[in-house]
């Protein structure tokens, strides 16, 4: 039977108490900047490790839905902003706008959104194992190899024949939702854009032999941290 390992994003426990906290505002023209015009994702990398361990940054804009790439926010008062929906819908029961709270800090040097519900995008690892690789089907089928690497364990003599077989990786986005991004870095902070450095806890399938249990457990899931640094643009 086919089996699915799919990654889920795992967020941190987000205490409702910080999603209605009250930010202090800045007191430079940067707040005006950023109140005086309506803002959405315009670039940026997306920063994940592949189940061979190896981090691997990915094009953003890629994992951002198509009805979801017109959307943008509005910092519509010092301490309180809302995410907007574009023109082009996922859901006819999609809300308008979602509310949120933010905070400039430290100069300016940092960003905090409080709650802000989908303005962020994760990607989704699925594993479909056990596919053959086969060097010809026609007119006869012809394996790659009999002997899979992980078929005995190390130090003893191979005594079972395995069929040599390949991972399917399949990547996938998915929203997400009602988090915190607190303290970002933000950097080429201008009139009309700046750049936000973060990152979200997350999970990998490890498909590596460099685990306990392996190769019977294999893939396992390992804790990962997303990476990312988006650019945001006026318009």
């Amino acid at each position: 039977m086919t089996k699915y390992i799919t990654l889920a994003l795992s967020l941190a426990i987000i205490i409702l108490a910080a999603c209605s906290k009250k930010a202090t505002p800045s007191a430079d023209s940067h707040v005006d900047w950023l109140r005086s015009h309506k803002w959405k994702v315009s670039s940026g990398t997306l920063s994940v490790k592949k189940p061979n361990g190896i981090d691997t940054v990915l094009n953003y804009m890629n994992w951002i839905p198509v009805c979801h790439r017109d959307d943008y926010f509005d910092f519509n008062s010092p301490t309180t902003a809302a995410y907007f929906n574009g023109s082009i819908m996922c859901n006819p029961g999609d809300p308008d706008s979602i509310s949120f709270n933010w905070a400039l800090s430290d100069n300016d040097k940092y960003l905090s959104l409080y709650c802000s519900d989908h303005l962020y995008y994760s990607v989704t690892e699925s594993i479909l194992p056990y596919v053959f690789d086969t060097l010809q089907w026609t007119p006869s089928l012809v394996l790659d190899t009999l002997y899979g690497v992980n078929d005995t364990a190390a130090g003893y003599t191979r005594s079972v024949i395995v069929l040599d077989t390949i991972w399917n990786l399949n990547f996938d986005t998915t929203a997400v939702s009602n988090t915190i991004i607190a303290n970002a870095p933000i950097t080429n902070f201008t009139e009309n854009s700046f750049t936000l450095y973060f990152t979200l806890l997350a999970q990998y399938p490890d498909s590596t032999n460099n685990h306990p249990g392996a190769p019977d457990n294999n893939p396992i899931i390992r804790q990962d941290t997303f990476k990312y640094n988006v650019t945001f643009s006026s318009y």
